[in-house]
């Protein structure tokens, strides 16, 4: 009797475990079916940020498949997730490139700005966080990186810019928070994406 008790202990505490991390991932990832959310760490093996990071990388998809268990999909907010873990087309990882350009320096900058670009293109990051950008850097970025949307800081001297790949994320908006007390308009740029 012991060992059933346990074994009911233990399933107990794993679904415990299970809802919990469900409920988590869905407040995360701005969801509301827990049978999908439940579905998709399942299949990360109960890993919470490689279930995010999972979900996040998904491509929409135009159009579901039949129910015969090949490629099923089901909604999640506008993405999907395949129940077979076919990933093939999908963008498994995301990548950064946080860079101060140092704008200041006048010194060719036309020139070192085209090399940014350059960077940028050789490595594709999917985001771009950008410091001590000047409006003379921000036309050339924008001029020659079309396949990103920029948002900057504030357009005063100098400031940093986020630039968002258009083709991977949908942005819902974007807040500019000033800092109290500040002698350099310093301020904090957050793109929700």
């Amino acid at each position: 009797m012991t060992n059933t008790s346990e074994t009911h202990r233990t399933n107990s505490n794993n679904h415990i475990e299970a809802l919990a991390l469900s409920k988590e991932f869905m407040s995360i990832t701005n969801t509301d079916d827990i049978d999908a959310a439940m579905m998709i760490l399942k299949q990360n093996e109960w890993k919470i940020e490689q279930a995010i990071s999972a979900y996040f990388d998904l491509e929409q998809m135009d159009s579901h498949k039949s129910n015969d268990g090949q490629n099923q999909t089901f909604p999640l907010d506008k993405r999907t997730v395949s129940t077979n873990n076919e990933l093939s087309n999908v963008k498994t990882q995301f990548k950064l490139l946080s860079w101060n350009i140092d704008g200041l320096d006048e010194n060719a900058l036309e020139i070192r700005t085209r090399s940014i670009v350059n960077i940028i293109k050789k490595e594709e990051p999917d985001a771009v966080f950008l410091q001590e950008v000047i409006p003379t850097s921000l036309q050339i970025i924008r001029t020659f990186l079309p396949e990103y949307k920029s948002y900057i800081g504030n357009n005063q001297g100098y400031f940093v810019v986020i630039l968002i790949r258009q083709d991977l994320f949908i942005v819902h908006g974007f807040e500019l928070i000033s800092y109290p007390g500040t002698m350099m308009n310093r301020n904090l740029l957050i793109v929700h994406v």
